[in-house]
């Protein structure tokens, strides 16, 4: 861990990159105690997906008897999920400047209906074909997205670290796409 001035960081910007980028965080002291940390982004994926399945774990420890205060950071989790799709929901034409339409009513209940059954929360992003992206990363580098619309499948894609890519369409019941989230964290 490296600590260092906003100066000396400006100062010497690639320097401080390259520290983050082979594994050594930078820490940056800011006044009134708004510090920041700079960190690889191999680094961040690895943190987030360890939220991720601290999230999974549990989720399974409660379904098991535990207390609900035993799945707190799930349901933070959660909870910033449905504040993102609850933005997305308010995103007017051409949100994102090339002509995408706004989100409908049928999709978005559909997705929070999701996010509220999902064993393992996901990133969410909004498409600009009117569906909402789920997207997992596992430990093994592997990267799974699942696309939900207002019809009854989903489109998964599937792009394995060796990079044989594979898309298919299932159910986009929470059940299906637990057993898909559930598989691919295997």
């Amino acid at each position: 861990m490296i600590i260092a001035k906003q100066m000396e960081i400006r100062d010497n910007i690639k320097k401080y990159f390259d520290f983050a980028h082979d594994g050594e965080p930078i820490i940056v002291p800011r006044k009134q105690n708004k510090n920041v940390v700079i960190i690889s982004e191999s680094e961040y994926n690895r943190l987030n997906q360890a939220l991720r399945m601290a999230a999974y774990s549990n989720s399974l420890s409660t379904q098991s008897g535990k207390t609900a205060d035993d799945n707190t950071l799930c349901s933070d989790i959660k909870s910033e999920n449905l504040n993102k799709l609850e933005k997305i929901s308010g995103l007017k034409e051409n949100w994102n400047g090339n002509g995408a339409s706004p989100f409908s009513k049928t999709v978005i209940k559909k997705v929070r209906a999701l996010i509220k059954a999902l064993l393992i929360q996901p990133e969410v992003f909004p498409t600009a074909l009117n569906t909402i992206q789920f997207e997992y990363d596992n430990s093994r580098h592997d990267h799974l997205e699942i696309e939900i619309g207002e019809s009854d499948t989903a489109e998964v894609f599937f792009a394995p670290y060796d990079g044989k890519e594979t898309i298919i369409t299932i159910s986009s019941t929470a059940a299906e796409i637990n057993r898909r989230v559930s598989e691919f964290y295997g």
